[in-house]
């Protein structure tokens, strides 16, 4: 049986949470305002959540502009994980100044208090690689999609996750072959942003139609597929190096959720 994890999910409503404990499905959700991560603690309460729904937690950069990063400081201290945090000039208009302070306040934080780092990287891949270099840390390039930056991120040794576009983006595919075993994992980012990589995939002539009742699990496994295939490697292999990782990232620690704290169970091997 092949064990999926999802090192990136934005968790929209109870439904959706229930639904990933329910599969059993290890799951970085992501919080990126202080409102989603009131969310997220409530999530955190719901039965069988402790094992299953693994917290994170920053100033997302398309909300730079609304709160100061020190308004999450308080928040990021009681997750294992900071993120996803970056700079993005694709879909977002906050000036790139006010993005860049704002990233660089949270990689010092993020520093001080040695948690591991989500990044956001759109449009400003070869400048955010600049920048960690400067914060030295354990980070994960979430959806890389770019056409330029991967080798300096594969130079910082960073973790890359796989998304759901990789059935038919080339520059996905090309992070899904180039990947380390060791720094390789999978993600949704979120049932309504598989929905959009699939609606895309159709409407660029890439796919021949949208898959309907699409799940976290039907979306990871197609994923894990996908970039099992393109590495030339059998989908049961590939997960079990993707579930390694997923809690080499996190910590050398299982850490699990509770609803006002962190504990610290077995080391992970």
């Amino acid at each position: 049986m092949i064990q999926l994890t999802d090192a990136h999910a934005h968790i929209k409503n109870e439904k959706q949470a229930m639904e990933r404990i329910t599969l059993g499905i290890p799951t970085m959700a992501c919080a990126g305002t202080p409102g989603e991560m009131q969310e997220l603690e409530k999530f955190g309460r719901l039965q069988g959540a402790e094992k299953i729904l693994i917290p994170a937690c920053g100033l997302h950069p398309w909300y730079s502009d609304k709160w100061e990063p020190e308004e999450m400081f308080s928040l990021m201290e009681k997750v294992p994980v900071i993120g996803e945090i970056g700079m993005d000039s694709v879909w977002c208009d906050v000036p790139l100044d006010r993005q860049r302070k704002a990233l660089e306040k949270q990689l010092q934080f993020a520093c001080e208090i040695k948690k591991p780092v989500v990044l956001h990287t759109k449009g400003q891949e070869k400048e955010i690689a600049r920048i960690i270099s400067h914060y030295p840390n354990t980070y994960l390039v979430h959806w890389f999609s770019g056409d330029t930056g991967l080798e300096d991120y594969l130079k910082l040794d960073c973790y890359f996750s796989i998304g759901p576009d990789v059935l038919w983006n080339p520059a996905v595919q090309k992070v899904a072959e180039q990947m380390p075993e060791n720094r390789i994992l999978i993600e949704t980012d979120g049932m309504e942003a598989v929905d959009w990589a699939y609606e895309e995939g159709k409407k660029q002539g890439f796919l021949k139609e949208k898959k309907e009742n699409l799940t976290p699990e039907t979306s990871l496994f197609e994923t894990l597929k996908t970039t099992a295939g393109l590495r030339n490697c059998e989908p049961e292999a590939l997960a079990e190096a993707v579930y390694a990782n997923f809690y080499r990232f996190i910590s050398v620690h299982m850490v699990v959720w509770r609803s006002d704290k962190l504990l610290k169970t077995g080391l992970v091997n």
